[in-house]
């Protein structure tokens, strides 16, 4: 399906919802669509818009009835927003694959109530917390450490091309699949051409990108890319081969306004209970021994 247009299968996975509540919003026409040929079907920018204007309702209602978060992909938020829903069942999580400098933007627009970030900085080799002075200094955020994960290049079962590092991304026989400008695994790469001295001019399919850890692993199980820097977690989910490159820290950067209500606090339970630690750990490719502590009060 264009990535304009998103089937009823393809908009649950996008708000990592189950497709029989995209029906039930369908059925009180509370979500954006239009029916071709007996088919539903949802323009992303329309479904983006709905999420912002339903982020706006709760704001003026001062209170939260869906928890929105924006920014980085990562496998282990499906696994959040259903145990949370399955824990509290009116609370529904929606979540937005913007990359984490994208999340932060909207958290400072008051367009979602948490931003899902891993930011790498360069300079102090230190994880999200110097972005926020620049990004989100006005919300006083709190930042609290969702998990650890490992990220690394996805390759086909056997690494047939024998791809080993950054360097090999500019040979003419590796087609490559980027990730979204604004997202960590794009500033990650970035960081490292630029450390070895590669132009991304230089790497075949550089400018190819998609939102998501998953479709990365889409791209190379069907072939239609060699490689792709993803999470440890999706190549096991789809049986690639995985390539270390780093050990990063995912965090949750909370506005100070929002920590204390109860959709919050619920959601925080429900990272914090060992259900969802073992759930994620099943994954693989995690750490979830600090999962729930809060960083920093802003």
């Amino acid at each position: 399906m264009s990535a304009e247009l998103m089937t009823t299968k393809e908009v649950a996975a996008y708000l990592s919802l189950n497709e029989k509540k995209i029906y039930a919003l369908i059925k009180k026409g509370e979500i954006p669509c239009t029916r071709v040929t007996g088919k539903w079907l949802f323009p992303k920018k329309v479904i983006d818009k709905w999420i912002e204007d339903d982020i706006g309702k709760a704001q003026r209602q001062e209170n939260i009835e869906n928890i929105t978060i924006m920014g980085s992909h990562d496998l282990a938020i499906d696994v959040l927003a259903s145990q949370v829903t399955d824990q509290f069942p009116r609370l529904v999580v929606l979540t937005s694959h913007i990359g984490s400098l994208g999340g932060l933007s909207t958290l400072q627009r008051g367009r979602s109530h948490i931003a899902g970030v891993h930011l790498l900085h360069p300079e102090t080799n230190e994880y999200n917390l110097p972005y926020l002075r620049e990004y989100a200094a006005d919300l006083k955020p709190v930042v609290v450490h969702f998990l650890d994960r490992e990220q690394g290049f996805l390759v086909q079962p056997g690494n047939p091309l024998g791809i080993g590092g950054f360097e090999d991304l500019c040979r003419p026989d590796v087609q490559f699949i980027n990730r979204q400008e604004g997202s960590g695994t794009r500033l990650l790469l970035d960081h490292h051409l630029k450390r070895i001295g590669i132009r991304g001019d230089e790497i075949k399919g550089y400018n190819d990108h998609v939102s998501t850890h998953t479709e990365v692993a889409m791209a190379v199980k069907n072939k239609q890319a060699d490689t792709g820097l993803g999470l440890h977690a999706a190549a096991l989910a789809f049986g690639l081969e995985y390539i270390p490159v780093t050990k990063e820290r995912f965090d949750f950067v909370i506005p100070r306004t929002y920590f204390y209500t109860e959709p919050i606090q619920e959601l925080l339970e429900v990272i914090r209970s060992e259900r969802f630690r073992q759930e994620v750990d099943r994954m693989g490719g995690y750490d979830v021994s600090d999962t729930g502590k809060v960083l920093t009060w802003g």
